[in-house]
């Protein structure tokens, strides 16, 4: 068939500081295949955060079932050839006869969130068994995708669930080396001080209260927080909310990147400080991909500040004996991310006799 198919995608709200991965990946996706239309939770702003479902693990699946109801609207309005759901929103139409292809993607599973990063034992009970029963159920019947080997793994042991992996892409050419002393420059940064930037939500899970206590055992460097509001403490510097296209001046600004982050599913912030050259010093958790890690900096296994002090104090002192861009590109790049999604789309819409429209690469 010639028309392009339709394909719609269930999300939820997205908009963390500077970027959320799954927005990242919503994006990327979307520019890959062309013809999709998002569909994300419709609470207003003021319901969004519902405490008395949060409470007992029923928040994001409430949630979802708002945006399902949309999209399954618009699919008896003008179908879709396939629909393409992340994490717990999935949930609907996994029960749902909407006689399309269904693709489930996780960024990360709740089973393994709730063991490896949350701290009170019943956030660990609700998060892991209510919240990780629908995020189960929004991969039965569909075929699944995970962003990493970790999160297939999870997929498999907890859900008992069979899928592939597609790794998140970035766009290497917009996270690239910007220069230390020009993106100083642009920043205002002092030319002099050793500089580790922290990128993400500033909670347990990241591993800020680790980060802290790192930091106040380093007085001689600065810190920058990119995602985290608030005052400056110390050698802190929280900068607040940060466009993603202005993320590699501060990548490049910085002398390491440092994450001792307790669960990543996929840990895009890593892999685009990578890109831009800069070594990394990071959790186990923060580095679920394979390959030869002692070109990006140094991972840290446990959680312990004095580890992470001393890995610190290395990568700055042997900085350029590093690779970290050299890692990234041929793994991460968006065509590899591009041309995989699409060969994946078209195998699943194949059965149904579309395809995707040829790009001008492939025409060539």
């Amino acid at each position: 068939m010639s028309e392009a198919p339709r394909i719609g995608m269930l999300t939820p709200h997205v908009g963390l500081c500077p970027a959320d991965g799954v927005e990242v990946f919503n994006q990327y996706l979307q520019h890959a295949l062309g013809n999709l239309e998002i569909f994300v939770d419709s609470l207003p702003d003021g319901h969004r955060h519902i405490d008395e479902l949060d409470r007992v693990g029923l928040e994001l699946p409430y949630q979802a079932l708002h945006a399902a109801r949309v999209l399954a609207r618009r699919h008896r309005e003008e179908p879709f050839q396939l629909i393409i759901c992340n994490g717990v929103h999935g949930w609907p139409p996994s029960l749902t006869r909407l006689g399309v292809p269904l693709v489930q993607v996780y960024h990360l599973t709740m089973a393994g969130l709730a063991r490896n990063a949350l701290p009170i034992r019943g956030d660990r009970l609700t998060t892991g068994r209510v919240t990780g029963f629908f995020d189960r159920l929004a991969g039965v019947g569909k075929h699944v995708v995970a962003v990493s080997h970790r999160v297939l793994r999870e997929v498999e042991s907890f859900y008992g669930l069979r899928g592939r992996v597609i790794p998140n892409g970035i766009d290497t050419s917009s996270f690239r080396p910007m220069g230390l002393a020009r993106a100083r420059d642009k920043l205002g940064l002092p030319h002099d001080a050793t500089i580790g930037i922290f990128v993400g939500r500033p909670d347990h899970t990241k591993g800020y209260d680790t980060f802290l206590r790192v930091a106040r055992r380093m007085p001689q460097v600065l810190f920058l927080v990119a995602g985290g509001y608030g005052p400056a403490q110390g050698n802190v510097r929280p900068l607040g909310r940060i466009p993603h296209s202005d993320m590699p001046w501060w990548y490049s600004a910085s002398d390491f990147f440092f994450l001792p982050s307790r669960y990543e599913g996929f840990g895009l912030s890593t892999i685009e400080a990578l890109s831009c050259g800069v070594p990394v010093v990071v959790s186990e958790a923060a580095f679920p991909f394979s390959g030869n890690r002692s070109q990006c900096g140094i991972v840290v296994d446990g959680d312990r500040e004095q580890d992470f002090v001393q890995a610190i104090h290395q990568v700055v002192g042997d900085g350029d004996s590093f690779s970290p861009r050299e890692f990234a590109v041929p793994r991460f790049s968006i065509k590899v991310f591009e041309d995989t999604w699409r060969g994946f789309v078209n195998s699943v819409l194949g059965a149904g006799g579309y395809s995707l429209p040829a790009t001008p690469e492939e025409n060539s």
